[in-house]
């Protein structure tokens, strides 16, 4: 069974990792071309044009995660604000996206051999306040 320093040591490790979502740099969210026959999102309105043929649609996209939305407002806030220290929904050990902190706080650190389900709960919290998952890990640890 790993410690629970390795757990430690393994988040901290991948917080700098290349496998971390990254925000985009300040600006808010990016817009997109979405193909309305394949939607499929492209850079360029002329490359969703051309797809399938059919009528194209303007979105935005989160600068974290990428999911689509049809207003700004709602991409800036999909990840929490992301680009303003908030944490990538993602889990810290395998780096595996998920669709919220509670879920990527449980799928590794279950495994954790001193935090509880408690203590994995506060530390999705801590995350998607923008607390780094080392700190709210190290937060949590019971000794």
């Amino acid at each position: 069974m790993a410690s629970a320093d390795f757990f430690t040591r393994l988040v901290a490790m991948n917080s700098i990792g290349p496998n971390v979502f990254r925000p985009a740099a300040p600006g808010g969210a990016k817009k997109v071309y979405t193909c309305g026959n394949c939607n499929t999102s492209h850079d360029a309105y002329f490359e969703a044009e051309t797809c399938c043929l059919p009528e194209v649609f303007t979105e935005y996209q989160c600068p974290a995660c990428q999911e689509t939305y049809g207003d700004e407002a709602s991409a800036a806030d999909c990840c929490g604000k992301a680009g303003s220290g908030a944490q990538p929904m993602q889990c810290p050990i395998c780096m595996r996206a998920a669709d919220s902190f509670e879920i990527a706080a449980d799928c590794c650190l279950h495994t954790h051999p001193t935090m509880t389900a408690l203590g994995r709960w506060r530390v999705a919290e801590l995350a998607e306040s923008g607390t780094p998952w080392a700190e709210a890990i190290a937060q949590n640890v019971n000794p």
